[in-house]
């Protein structure tokens, strides 16, 4: 049975180990206000108390993914430092789930919103996304999006695209490494699902380990990683998942063995 949470700019929706986080502010092609930042802090806070949510799909309703920070806001002076460190407190949250998040993107995908992007671990884009991050040309620094960028692509392509903050097309962010998978908008939906249903047949356990050690690869050092592998991998191999596969794994063995006399 389908659960959720309801909130002014977004909606959560939980379908046993799928959950999708839709930003809904579609009148404002999902620009981040108040309301906004405040709704993503409380999403990313209902999804990591849903232990059983291994796979969490982050997309914009109406024609874009999210354009970034509500401009109107920001020049009404409506947008004070408490609104950024709440918005990266959201990013934050978003960034450090323990299940595997997918953004899928279409339409515009800019500033704010690419950094959205950016906390999820994999992304997937339509032919018709428009991508930046122009803070500097608003006279802001784009939060923690530059350093995210950096240690995704490489400091030299980060500095092209946040000192510059031109736009870019998917195909040449599918050329930096920054998206995955660039498809026809009309196949967005399919190919979103299919991935996210390609993950939850991998074991979970496994998964978040890998997805953890990828995230302290910038931060920790090899002796500090190495313990932490151990620790990881002894409950990996304790897992249900585990059993399973390598109890299937012997029950093929057998067949073949059987094949064979």
């Amino acid at each position: 049975m389908m659960t959720g949470l309801i909130l002014e700019t977004m909606l959560c929706e939980i379908d046993g180990p799928l959950a999708r986080l839709r930003l809904n502010r579609p009148e404002a092609l999902n620009a981040a206000n108040w309301a906004w930042v405040n709704d993503l802090v409380t999403a990313t806070e209902f999804l990591a108390q849903q232990n059983d949510v291994h796979v969490v799909i982050v997309s914009g309703e109406g024609t874009s993914f999210c354009s970034g920070l509500d401009v109107k806001e920001l020049a009404t002076g409506n947008l004070s430092p408490d609104w950024f460190a709440t918005w990266e407190r959201g990013v934050i949250g978003l960034e450090e789930l323990d299940a595997i998040t997918i953004a899928s993107i279409q339409g515009y995908c800019l500033g704010g919103g690419l950094q959205v992007a950016l906390a999820c671990d994999l992304r997937i884009a339509a032919t018709n996304a428009v991508l930046s991050i122009p803070a500097v040309r608003e006279g802001v620094i784009a939060a923690l999006g530059p350093m995210r960028l950096a240690r995704l692509i490489g400091a030299g392509p980060a500095r092209q695209l946040s000192l510059l903050g031109h736009r870019f097309t998917p195909e040449e962010g599918q050329a930096l490494h920054l998206i995955g998978e660039v498809v026809p908008v009309e196949q967005l939906e399919t190919r979103t699902l299919a991935l996210a249903h390609e993950l939850l047949e991998i074991p979970f356990t496994a998964l978040k380990h890998t997805k953890r050690q990828i995230d302290s690869a910038f931060e920790v050092d090899t002796g500090t990683l190495m313990a932490e592998f151990i620790d990881a991998q002894e409950e990996c191999l304790r897992s249900p998942e585990h059993q399973a596969v390598m109890a299937d794994y012997r029950a093929q063995q057998a067949a073949r063995q059987r094949q064979k006399e």
